[in-house]
């Protein structure tokens, strides 16, 4: 049994530093809990990996990977009844299998070894993981492929809500606000800044760039620092929990950020249905059928069995069968087993052209791909799988489309030579904060050279912090590192900017004595959301009592959004009086709930983790704040920060390369862990961490060694 569970390695543990062993592996921990991985093949580094990731993240890596195989419910009551459902409705399980057997011979031993890596961490360490999920052991290369093809394919894409909210509007209206009252759960908005900065633009003369996802902060969007050597491997970078490669990193010679794109990654089809039967350019089609099953733990022990009849259509599968409304999903991807070892190649690129070439295998279905590298160079792509349509604009597809005829089928996807991108610009800069393609740079890209499915187009105004990102980097002509750092963490309101003016201008014709003392903290107030601001919490009491909660404010602003002049348009208020009228009822608002109209920042939204509860900085992205922090309702009147700030990254390249980065939420999760709000200060206070690369300065910062020797 441990022979199998260890898959050859035996664990020698070393409490103090000792010379590396040649043929062995080290695992040196940082002060941090970063784990820095010196491996003396792929295979080792892989390995310890998985060893890594287990012990910093146990409990959640093996929850996930118990949700992936479809088997919650058999492991943890009927409260997973409806994810395992939707795993095993898509046939996760039965793909896991398909894509671990598609892998190279070699990408496969890979992934086993990562999976042997975690089985034997368990084993060394039987009382870390949590009893409740130790059930999920051991693991296997199969768990590693489903989890991040649940992931990705039927979690960021997929997804059961993304699902009820396209079917919504179909439903009859007696149903439509009880469809829609499903929609009030907590959405995640995966949204992320990234920024290149070429050598036109840099101070130094050098690349620069900023890695910057906004995810929730727990469950499977959790992140962990690593770094992961080996001959001819050198990566820094964070993998999402449960998957054995970084999706976003930097080597010695390269970086990438990545953003979720306005890609249409999922199609549904609305089935005519006749006799059991679904209509099909005028035929009557057979589903294809099948019965799955799985069992659920009973609160008394005993476990029960839970059947699912799926229906198969030729777009996909049956997500949808009520009121009667018959929806099939198509999922774009799911042909394409390789994308870990894409993210794998994507890491060990050398150069631009190494980097396109790892994008060309078109195995990851979404995101954009912002690239850097030491020569000099900067790419940002619409990366990821768009299908070739036959029709329509993306608006079309962004609605369930009709699936009774062929006219709405795809099967193929656009090469990455179609897909947009900016690689050199001129002007030195490449951006994204979630808008589509068109404005990563100066000048735009031209919509009209893509298909009209391609992307939304250039007409609707893009988000404040859109805005915010652009005008940072277009008013400064030679940007340093440490102006870079600052710029990441800028707390500005662009919101504020574009509409407070006349605001403040309206209130000044009001006889109300509560618009007044508004209107003097607003006009007082410098227009961030540091911890110690006054005058924003404010600010957000009225923009969410004007402007309600969608996220641009065009509807209401007296000059509309000009794509010609992204920075010069869509601002003021169309309706002064109307705002006055809501700013002296957020006035009333601000005292009855923080008995202030100035209450600081931070004073109202928090950071939390672990045992920390400290004054937060940053706010919504839709203010146009680029420290993009969201906060929801934990304690009375305070708010808690649930997701924004993950893996942030500043990376100068060139010899020296500078780098410093902060996982705010710490690098662990697993209980006892010191590492769990250790870098929540650093959140606090604006600040990032050294990224130790060279072993001198690791073990001069070093909290633990372990040695994980072959035999």
């Amino acid at each position: 049994m441990r022979k199998s569970l260890i898959a050859g390695f035996v664990l020698a543990a070393l409490t103090a530093p000792t010379t590396f062993a040649a043929g062995g592996t080290e695992v040196l921990w940082d002060k941090f809990g970063v784990p820095h991985i010196f491996a003396p093949n792929l295979e080792s580094m892989f390995y310890a990996h998985g060893w890594a990731q287990m012990h910093n993240q146990a409990d959640l890596l093996l929850k996930l990977y118990g949700e992936s195989r479809g088997r919650a419910s058999e492991y943890w009551g009927p409260s997973n009844v409806a994810a395992d459902r939707w795993v095993h409705l898509n046939g996760v399980p039965q793909r896991a299998q398909q894509w671990y057997q598609a892998q190279t011979p070699e990408f496969r031993r890979y992934l086993d070894a990562f999976a042997a890596g975690i089985n034997a961490y368990a084993e060394a360490h039987p009382a870390h993981a949590s009893s409740q999920y130790r059930v999920v052991l051991p693991v296997s290369g199969v768990d590693v492929v489903g989890h991040t093809l649940r992931a990705v394919h039927y979690m960021y894409m997929g997804s059961q809500q993304r699902m009820r909210s396209e079917v919504a509007p179909l439903l009859p209206a007696r149903r439509t606000a009880e469809a829609r009252g499903l929609l009030q759960e907590p959405i995640a908005d995966a949204g992320s800044n990234t920024w290149t900065v070429g050598p036109s633009r840099s101070t130094s003369g050098k690349a620069m760039l900023v890695i910057n996802p906004h995810l929730l902060w727990e469950d499977f969007y959790s992140y962990m620092e690593v770094h992961l050597t080996a001959p001819g491997y050198d990566l820094y970078g964070a993998p999402q929990i449960g998957f054995p490669v970084p999706v976003i990193g930097f080597n010695r010679h390269t970086g990438w950020g990545r953003t979720v794109n306005t890609i249409d990654t999922v199609d549904f089809y609305r089935l005519t249905i006749k006799n059991g039967k679904y209509e099909y350019d005028g035929a009557l089609k057979d589903f294809e059928t099948e019965v799955k099953s799985f069992k659920v733990l009973q609160p008394g022990g005993a476990l029960t069995t839970e059947s699912i009849a799926v229906r198969r259509s030729i777009h996909g599968p049956v997500v949808f069968d009520e009121q009667g409304v018959t929806v099939a999903m198509r999922v774009a991807g799911i042909d394409r087993p390789k994308m870990l070892e894409q993210w794998f190649r994507m890491g060990g690129a050398k150069n631009l052209e190494e980097f396109k070439t790892a994008l060309r295998m078109e195995s990851i279905p979404m995101w954009n791909a912002n690239y850097a590298d030491d020569q000099g160079h900067i790419m940002l792509v619409f990366n990821g799988l768009v299908a070739k349509r036959p029709m329509g604009d993306q608006a079309f597809w962004a609605k369930v489309v009709p699936g009774d005829t062929s006219k709405t089928m795809w099967t193929g996807y656009h090469s990455f030579d179609e897909l947009p991108k900016s690689i050199d610009p001129k002007i030195g800069f490449n951006q994204n904060a979630n808008e589509p393609p068109w404005l990563t740079t100066v000048p735009q890209l031209d919509p009209k050279k893509y298909p009209a499915y391609m992307a939304p187009g250039n007409e609707k105004m893009p988000t404040y912090r859109t805005r915010r990102s652009l005008r940072m980097l277009t008013e400064d002509n030679s940007i340093t590192y440490d102006e870079l750092v600052a710029y990441k963490h800028s707390t500005r309101m662009e919101a504020a900017d574009a509409i407070l003016p006349e605001l403040l201008q309206a209130a000044q014709k009001s006889t109300d004595p509560a618009v007044g003392r508004a209107a003097k903290v607003l006009a007082a107030w410098d227009r961030h959301t540091d911890a110690t601001s006054r005058g924003g919490v404010l600010f957000q009491v009225f923009v969410d009592r004007y402007f309600g909660t969608s996220e641009t404010f065009e509807s209401k602003l007296r000059v509309k959004y000009d794509p010609a002049k992204p920075l010069e348009s869509g601002y003021g208020l169309n309706d002064p009086a109307a705002a006055v009228s809501a700013l002296g009822l957020a006035a009333a608002d601000c005292i009855s709930l923080f008995g202030s109209l100035d209450v600081p920042w931070g004073d109202v939204f928090r950071y939390e983790r672990g045992k920390l509860d400290v004054a937060a900085n940053g706010g919504h992205g839709r203010m146009g704040v680029f420290r993009t922090m969201q906060f929801g309702r934990r304690k009375g009147n305070r708010f808690y920060g649930t997701h924004g700030e993950t893996f942030v990254c500043a990376i100068e390249f060139g010899a020296p390369q500078k780098a410093n980065c902060l996982l705010g939420y710490g690098n662990a999760s697993q209980p006892g862990s010191p590492h769990i709000e250790d870098q929540l200060p650093l959140l606090a206070a604006k600040k990032l961490h050294p990224v130790w690369r060279e072993r001198k300065e690791i073990e001069a910062n070093l909290e633990k060694r372990e040695a994980l020797r072959a035999r």
